[in-house]
């Protein structure tokens, strides 16, 4: 369970670290013409940015990566709806010139960094704390001396 905690928090996290990596520019707004609902016969323009775009492929890739993990069984899935969704998410990348896999890499080395200046804080704490622990008692040892 806390391993699931984990990676979705990760997931959280790089979705964060996409959004705040891209400019103004990428978020204005692009319309899509001549979207048609075959149905009802009648077309539509949908609005959709570039961040908007990187977001729904990284939901994708994410989605697939975490129904892999629990549904290894599921003939239905594995057959069709993963390369749905792989292929969807790659004509997307393709077409916006999106890297989702070297955007995940550097999301996990920003991550690792974190976690080790993390450590060193901690570490250097120690130190300190053990340092001044060690002063105080030598002061005692010579004041009483």
């Amino acid at each position: 369970m806390e391993e699931r905690e984990g990676r979705l928090w990760f997931l959280f996290q790089f979705l964060h670290d996409v959004e705040e990596e891209m400019s103004k520019e990428e978020q204005k707004q692009v319309m899509i013409e001549k979207a048609i609902n075959l149905k009802l016969m009648c077309d539509y323009v949908v609005s959709c940015s570039y961040l908007d775009i990187v977001l729904i492929i990284c939901m994708l890739r994410d989605y697939v990566q975490m129904v892999d993990e629990i549904r290894t069984d599921d003939i239905q899935w594995s057959a069709y709806y993963r390369d749905k969704f792989l292929k969807m998410a790659d004509r997307l990348s393709e077409q916006i010139e999106y890297d989702y896999d070297a955007a995940k890499e550097r999301c996990l080395t920003k991550r690792q960094r974190e976690e080790t200046a993390g450590d060193i804080g901690e570490e250097a704490m120690a130190l300190t704390l053990k340092y001044a622990k060690g002063k105080k008692k030598k002061e005692k040892e010579s004041g009483d001396g």
